[in-house]
Formats: structure tokens, sequence, C-alpha cells
């Protein structure tokens, strides 16, 4: 398969949404902030109705962060198909988000190729599946990429991309290129494995959180404030490792492991495992209530991404201004 065969992201004018649950209209709002008609397809009845309320809610913040200049969505460019194939046929890009099932995934696959041409590439946003085990069936696997992205879709900046064993190498690097073309920051995952990268982060952070909260350490809400208030501002600037860096002052990474190696040792073996039995469960939703401050669910993820606009625009700003070669 040669680069041409690949469409330059800003050539595509069609791109087929298969599932539009929470990422799926997330994904298709953005698209449709670059000027992208949007073909979608999802087995919920409701569930036309239920994007554009989303497409229209999640606008104002794509407006201000200047993803798209215009105050209102056009919905003109969305149209929901009652079939796969009927979204998929017209489509110069398909992208799915079902559920994250193996089985499930790989069905709607096979729908999807019978109903486009061979040259026209898939992504999935697959949070945790390795892509090998996705495109084992497919007609055509080489054009089958993940790029993965993270809730709330439409605002975070970081997607993964992650290859197959039978992916081509081309199409690994247009996934880079179409990432940045939709206001991304791309990582490559080179490795398979369960979970990507950022997942493999996120919770073990979480895991931890759960032992402090079994072994008494503090309470939910005071654990989820440690995060918020000690590890985040510095997280928005820069990753764990640089962070490792600086802790070292002159002497660097290994200054700083050279000088409290092993009590760092000591901080990141485990104490406790957690597993998620039904006594845990139980607890953590009895806790739930408290690190939400007894607030609605809808009313955080409301307000969370109305204060994104702030923290993006923000790390946008300390980009420009970062230490450069």
């Amino acid at each position: 398969m040669s680069r041409a065969n690949c469409i330059e992201p800003k050539k595509i004018q069609s791109i087929a949404v298969i599932g539009t649950g929470s990422v799926g209209a997330s994904w298709a709002t953005l698209f449709l902030a670059k000027g992208i008609r949007v073909y979608a397809y999802d087995k919920h009845p409701d569930s036309e109705q239920k994007t554009k309320a989303f497409v229209k809610s999640a606008w104002p913040a794509l407006h201000e962060l200047g993803v798209t200049a215009l105050a209102e969505p056009d919905l003109t460019l969305l149209s929901f198909a009652s079939t796969i194939k009927d979204a998929v046929y017209r489509a110069d890009l398909v992208q799915e988000n079902v559920y994250e099932d193996l089985e499930v995934k790989r069905e709607v696959l096979k729908e999807i190729e019978s109903g486009i041409a061979d040259d026209t590439l898939i992504i999935s946003s697959t949070g945790g599946i390795p892509p090998t085990e996705l495109q084992k069936e497919c007609r055509n696997p080489n054009r089958f990429v993940v790029v993965h992205p993270f809730n709330p879709s439409h605002l975070i900046p970081l997607v993964e991309v992650v290859g197959g064993m039978q992916t081509a190498p081309e199409v690994i690097d247009w996934a880079m290129e179409f990432a940045r073309y939709m206001q991304k920051e791309p990582v490559h995952v080179k490795l398979e494995s369960s979970g990507h990268l950022t997942n493999r982060l996120q919770f073990a952070l979480v895991k931890e959180a759960v032992a402090c909260l079994m072994e008494g350490v503090a309470s939910a809400s005071d654990i989820d404030r440690a995060v918020r208030y000690g590890l985040a501002p510095r997280w928005m600037l820069m990753g764990s490792l640089l962070t490792l860096h600086l802790a070292g002052g002159q002497g660097g990474m290994k200054g700083i492991l050279n000088h409290a190696g092993q009590a760092i040792e000591s901080w990141w073996t485990p104490r406790v495992v957690p597993k998620l039995d039904e006594k845990l469960i139980e607890l953590l939703g009895q806790i739930s209530s408290d690190v939400a401050n007894q607030q609605d669910v809808q009313d955080w993820v409301k307000w969370r991404d109305e204060q994104l606009v702030n923290v993006l625009k923000l790390q946008a700003l300390s980009q420009k201004t970062e230490p450069k070669e």
C-alpha cells in the first residue's frame, strides 16, 4: 500500500460515525466543527435526538477555543442512517465507537467492511482492546487503526494512535496526521497492551487512591483533593517523568534517584492491591456522593466541560512559552 492511498485529512469531506454514545457524539461534534459531513448510525431509537442535543450543548466550548468560527452548529451536515451500510457507503472515512466488547466490535467491523470500498480507512475509539484482536477478521486489516480519545473527546487534546500487527505503517503515519488536523495531540503507542498507554497510567493512580481509601489513609474527598491541588497543577504542564527529572535539581532524574531511590521504591511498591469484588464496589458506591459533594453527575459534567475551556487555554499558552532547544 502506498502513502498516496491514504486520503489527505484536509480533503476528507465526510465521515461515518458508528455508535453515537458519549464518545461518538463527541467525535461527531468535532467533525462538524471542522466542516465535515457526518453520516451517523446507532441502534438506539432516540440516538439522533440525543446526538443533536449533545452537539448543541458542546458547541459553545469549541467556538470559544477557536476550533470553529460558527456560533451555532450546522446540523444539516449531520444525518442518521437506518443501517451501518447506509451510513458508511458514501463516507471518506469510518469512525467506530461501539461497546467495549471484542465480539460486538468484530461483528460491527464486518458490517462496515461489507459497505465500503477497499481503500477506505477505519479508525476505532476502543479504550483497551488491542487492535490486532479487532483486525483479525477484517477484509483489509492493513487499513484499520485505533485512534483512542479521552472523555470528553471533543475537548481533551490527547488521542492514542495504536496499530495492530497488520496495520500498514503508512496508515499509522496518516492517523497521526489526521489527529493533528483535528487539533489533537497524538501519541504513538508502539506496543499493544490492554488499556493502551494512558489508561494504564490513569488506573495505576485510581488503584492507589482506592488502596489508600481501604487502608484508611484519608477520606475519599481528601484523596481527590490531594490529586487536584497537589498533582494536577504540575501535570497540566509536564508529565511524571519530567516532574521526577526536575525534582533532582541540577542532578536531574539520576540525582533524585541516587538520593531518594529507596524511599521512592517503597512509595511505588503496592501495599494493598484492591480487588473489585462486591464488597469494594458497594464501598465505592457509598462514597461516590461524598466525592461528588452531593451534586448530580450532570451538574459536574457541565461544570467540568465549562472549566476545561479555561484549563485548555492556559495549557495552550504554556506550550508557547515552554523551553525550546
